[in-house]
């Protein structure tokens, strides 16, 4: 009489020299062998995404070579089922000792963070647009979507506008949203816990079996090498599977240098979008956003004065504006209007001082220092003692806020962006070798800083 469960254990013996252990036990172990029915090794599955998992690619062979590799005359195939399969094979019921899958895809999703309420500008204006493809067709194309960017600039809120899109569009599509601190914390419980099937069996499910996978912040993988392992073979068996995956780290995946040559290139295997810090008029359209969110009216010079102001992220943008309201409230006023109680509500943000810097505050300083008039510089005057302090005004805009190239253009009488280029690397070129332009530049950025 054969003994099936012997030649299944022997042929896993085998299968545990072709693959890594995560592999091993995340895929082969769950196989349970059923019969041997004219040399072909039955075996059931317990998930039909473990089923499909060993049909693909990266898996396909190891069976059949380690089945080969055994050289058992009573068997030279093999077929994976489905439990409900059993029956079709005109056989005898089973006792099926494995455990139903449970709703165990609790998405975490923000459901605040729409594309609706994403408001777009150049700096994020090719991930919006990766993100809402990927959000219409998930794994279709975009496998995995990687989005970059600094702190406080959008990618959690993109990444959830995606999962909320998709579930707009099938709610019983499962998505798992996670940070990778979860990620990580979950695959440590589960090996802290290896001796409890139950909780081992949950984690695989949980990622495994995802439709999609969001992950926030894969940055946090430095230094955890299990993590990085288990992260890999997590998303190449969904990629594998066709399945979307959706990651955010603060740098692209080339600089992420402490982490697996393997798990990097599969991180640039799909596309890879950033969101830069947002440029003015971005900045001016997130803070009208904002306020009307939050039913408070701002008039269109304090929207512009924080605009030039607060330029880091949409984090600081949304505490800036928070803080404003409180002191508007504070002070009796229905709106934002008063520049004067705004400089003084912000002055820890803005460095301690009233004299915050803007376009007017750089430019009062330059022809303070030169003796020329605001109008001058403005203007269209092409006399040497009043471009020489012109360009010198572009140049500290340029250095000292985030202000795009077409408005400090707009600001000076509407010239074209070309020309405000040439003003600001002439005199940062000139100020190499010109000792007398070094002193002029910071007697006039002393006035600027000066409380």
């Amino acid at each position: 009489m054969i003994d099936i469960s012997i030649i299944w254990s022997e042929i896993l013996n085998i299968i545990t020299k072709k693959t890594s252990t995560v592999s091993y036990e995340m895929w082969f172990m769950k196989l349970q062998p059923y019969s041997i029915n004219n040399g072909v090794l039955i075996l059931i599955s317990p998930l039909k995404n473990v089923k499909e998992i060993l049909y693909t690619n990266d898996y396909k062979n190891i069976l059949p070579e380690s089945i080969k590799e055994l050289n058992n005359p009573n068997i030279n195939d093999y077929l994976i089922i489905m439990p409900d399969e059993v029956s079709k094979l005109n056989t005898i019921e089973i006792k099926k000792d494995y455990k139903e899958e449970e709703n165990i895809y609790n998405n975490n999703l923000n459901k605040n963070y729409t594309f609706d309420n994403f408001v777009v500008g150049e700096s994020n204006r090719i991930a919006k647009a990766a993100a809402f493809a990927v959000a219409e067709n998930p794994g279709k194309e975009y496998n995995p979507l990687f989005i970059y960017g600094g702190v406080g600039l959008g990618k959690t809120h993109i990444i959830n506008a995606i999962g909320n899109k998709i579930i707009e569009n099938n709610s019983n599509i499962k998505i798992i949203y996670a940070s990778t601190e979860q990620f990580v914390n979950d695959y440590i419980d589960s090996i802290r816990n290896n001796k409890n099937n139950d909780q081992s069996f949950k984690f695989r499910e949980k990622y495994r079996n995802a439709d999609i996978l969001m992950l926030d912040d894969v940055q946090f993988l430095r230094g955890r090498d299990s993590s990085q392992e288990a992260v890999f073979h997590t998303i190449n068996d969904l990629y594998l599977l066709k399945k979307q995956i959706i990651l955010t780290s603060d740098r692209h995946p080339s600089e992420l240098t402490f982490l697996e040559d393997r798990l990097r290139s599969r991180f640039q295997q799909g596309l890879n979008v950033s969101i830069s810090s947002p440029d003015f008029e971005t900045r001016v359209a997130i803070i009208q956003k904002k306020s009307f969110e939050k039913s408070f009216v701002f008039s269109k010079d304090i929207i512009n004065f924080l605009a030039e102001n607060i330029t880091s992220n949409i984090r600081e943008i949304e505490g800036a504006l928070s803080k404003v309201i409180f002191y508007c409230k504070m002070n009796n006023k229905e709106s934002a209007d008063d520049l004067l109680l705004v400089k003084e509500a912000l002055r820890e943000e803005l460095g301690g001082s009233n004299n915050i810097i803007s376009l007017d505050t750089i430019t009062d300083a330059v022809c303070s220092y030169f003796n020329v008039s605001k109008e001058a510089i403005k203007g269209n005057k092409k006399n040497k003692n009043i471009v020489r302090p012109r360009q010198i005004a572009v140049y500290l805009i340029n250095e000292e806020l985030a202000v795009p190239l077409i408005s400090i253009g707009a600001y000076f009488g509407g010239r074209d962006h070309t020309t405000i280029i040439y003003a600001r690397d002439k005199i940062s070129e000139e100020l190499k070798s010109d000792n007398l332009l070094k002193k002029q530049v910071n007697d006039i950025k002393n006035l600027i800083h000066r409380n």
